[in-house]
């Protein structure tokens, strides 16, 4: 039989002809269906293993313009976070592919308020970007579910293409584990405005 055209007939595949190997019989259209289910999802961004822990609030929120520039920045999470984890957070001046604003995040006793401190006020009538990984994990090992940030604080999904590809800012490679999600994006962004 190895090499002969064989027709498969199964209500569910419907009829379908191939080449039948002494391995197994390939169902073509439920590998279709398949991939077009999670090419559809992925589109959703919802692949990620989130888990029940979300971004609570983000500030300044994305398309913010008028803020002080003394002011810290602050994300809230729904739950604790994984230690560590504030390595995957970033702060750049224009957008993800600038250079990294010098500081420090640090998190909450109870690690759930990141809060990134810049080693010098930000400079007055600038755009900045807040980057969050799209690794980020939770204090049980969970993603972390960003799908609200975007109706809900002005997020935007860190892709490729925004990047250029590239995600050099600041001479910190933010293209690997951590930055990139289970749904092949680097997370959100955030633009803002100071005054």
């Amino acid at each position: 039989m190895h090499g002969q055209i064989q027709a498969v007939d199964n209500p569910v595949d419907h009829m379908v002809t191939r080449k039948k190997t002494p391995m197994q019989s390939l169902r073509v259209p439920s590998l279709v269906a398949a991939v077009g289910l999670m090419v559809a999802v992925a589109g959703q961004h919802a692949l990620a293993p989130a888990g029940d822990t979300a971004v609570l609030s983000v500030v300044p929120a994305g398309g913010a313009t008028g803020v002080d520039p003394s002011q810290p920045v602050v994300i809230e999470f729904t739950a604790a976070m994984e230690m560590g984890m504030q390595q995957y957070a970033a702060l750049h001046v224009g957008d993800v592919t600038g250079p990294v604003v010098p500081g420090t995040w640090t998190f909450s006793s109870d690690a759930r308020r990141l809060t990134f401190t810049p080693a010098a006020p930000l400079t007055p009538q600038t755009r900045y970007t807040i980057h969050l990984g799209g690794g980020m994990l939770d204090a049980s090992g969970n993603g972390v579910d960003f799908t609200s940030c975007a109706s809900q604080f002005g997020g935007q999904w860190a892709i490729d293409s925004m990047m250029g590809g590239s995600m050099m800012g600041g001479g910190a490679n933010m293209m690997g584990t951590g930055w990139q999600g289970a749904d092949g994006t680097y997370g959100m962004v955030f633009l803002f405005t100071t005054a």
